[in-house]
This record gives structure tokens, sequence and C-alpha cells, in this order.
């Protein structure tokens, strides 16, 4: 590895060279690997993290090239796992990381194991129950995540920090109804993607970096198409009755 590739980094005064060795030595897992997942592995590939393991099961399509940077066209001539097409791209991006692509679905089954040593875990899901179940694995292990979706030209993120924060069933308590929008039924800018992947990556190296009082309190939300972004400041603590921080009760994780 050439000693200046991280030199831009550790200059910035927040990460510096501690910032950085403590990336070395951490370990981020990014469940959904699509247009959200993707994006925020390479960043944190580029960023030195030591150890990125991605969980998904599907493969790589052609419509997925308009927003998902990291594969390639040859990646879906081959109809390629998302998780194995990552891990072959990111460890040419950066040799000197250890990448693991776990090809499979993300389920109650197997959550706790592929969660378990992580000290960040970003979200790219695309559905609320899956987003549940990472909650409540998440919860349970005491491992801080970042919740992000984009659709159309909308996007939201969240920090949430176990025992500390909100967490995704303090703020939404209820699944969202069927029905609502998706990227197949409404689309998805690229230009979304990539805005609330970078906030996502940035929020898990502060994490990882140990500087969480730069940490955002709030949940993002935009619409890029408008020109509209706001934030909804979020209470300072778990919610009293929340089944999974304040009860210790785990339905989605349960299966």
């Amino acid at each position: 590895m050439s000693n200046n590739r991280y030199s831009r980094q550790e200059i910035f005064k927040p990460i510096g060279k501690d910032g950085q060795r403590r990336l070395k030595e951490s370990c981020a897992v990014v469940v959904g690997c699509g247009a959200l997942g993707s994006r925020a592995a390479e960043l944190l590939s580029r960023a030195g993290v030591g150890r990125i393991r991605i969980v998904d099961r599907d493969v790589v399509e052609w419509s997925n090239l308009q927003r998902q940077a990291l594969f390639t066209e040859d990646d879906a001539r081959g109809v390629l796992p998302k998780a194995a097409a990552a891990e072959a791209h990111l460890r040419a991006i950066n040799s000197d990381i250890a990448v693991e692509g776990v090809v499979a679905d993300f389920t109650s089954w197997n959550a706790l194991d592929v969660l378990r040593g992580a000290n960040v875990v970003v979200d790219g899901l695309d559905n609320f129950e899956a987003r549940y179940l990472l909650n409540d694995a998440c919860v349970k292990l005491g491992i801080p995540w970042i919740y992000a979706g984009a659709v159309s030209s909308y996007g939201t993120t969240m920090n949430i920090l176990p025992k500390e924060t909100p967490c995704l069933r303090c703020v939404f308590e209820e699944l969202p109804p069927a029905g609502g929008e998706t990227c197949d039924t409404a689309g998805v800018l690229g230009s979304v993607v990539a805005l609330i992947s970078s906030v996502e990556a940035n929020e898990a190296v502060k994490i990882l970096t140990g500087n969480r009082a730069a940490l955002r309190k709030t949940l993002l939300t935009c619409d890029l198409w408008e020109n509209r972004i706001s934030e909804i400041t979020l209470p300072e603590a778990p919610r009293e009755n929340c089944p999974a921080c304040s009860r210790g009760e785990f339905s989605h994780l349960e299966g």
C-alpha cells in the first residue's frame, strides 16, 4: 500500500492518524448491496475501513447500472451476485482491506451471525420489514446502525445508537402500510442515492473514528427534484415503551 493513500483524510483534523488507525481496526457490515449499499460500501473501502462484510441475495441487472455505480456492464452481462461482484470490485479498489461478500437473504435465521463483530452497520435495504429485523438485531447486539432509504427523488437517513438514541421502532412505531412507492413503481434518481449514501457513509466514519459528538441527531429528509432538505429533531433518548429498546422484545428477530 502506498504510504500516502489516506494522506488527505489524515490531515483532516477530526480524523488524523489516530482516526485512520481506528478505521483500519474496524469492521463495517453493509446489509443490502443495491443503490445505497454499494455506494456506501465503496466510500467505506476508500476510507480504509479494515473489514467490510456485504450481505445481499440479488444479482446485478442492467436496470441497476443507472444508479449502482460500483457495478459494471460485465457484472450485468454475467448476472453476477451483487455481494460477489462488490467483493471483487472493492478488493480491486483497496487491496489493504478485507472484504467479504455474503450471498444470502437477510433473515431472522442469519441476522445475528452476519452482524456479529461489526462496529457499525449500514442500511442498504429496500423495505421496512427487513429494516425492522435489522433494528431488532442491532439493538440486541448493541451495534450502532444507520437507517437510510431512497425512492423517486426523495431520500432519508437517521443514526441509531442502541440504548442511547431512539431506534427505528421508537420513531416508526408501526410498519408503513403496504402499497407505498418503491423504486420499481416510482423510479429513483441516481443523484439522491449518491447524496444519501454519502451522508450514511460519513456518519459511519464518525462512529468508527470515535467522533460521536459530531453525529447528526436528526431525521434528515430531502427531495432533490423539488430542492427541499429538512431535518426533524429526534428525542434525546429511546421511547419509554419501545418494544426493542425498553422491553427487550425482538419480535422481528424471532421470526
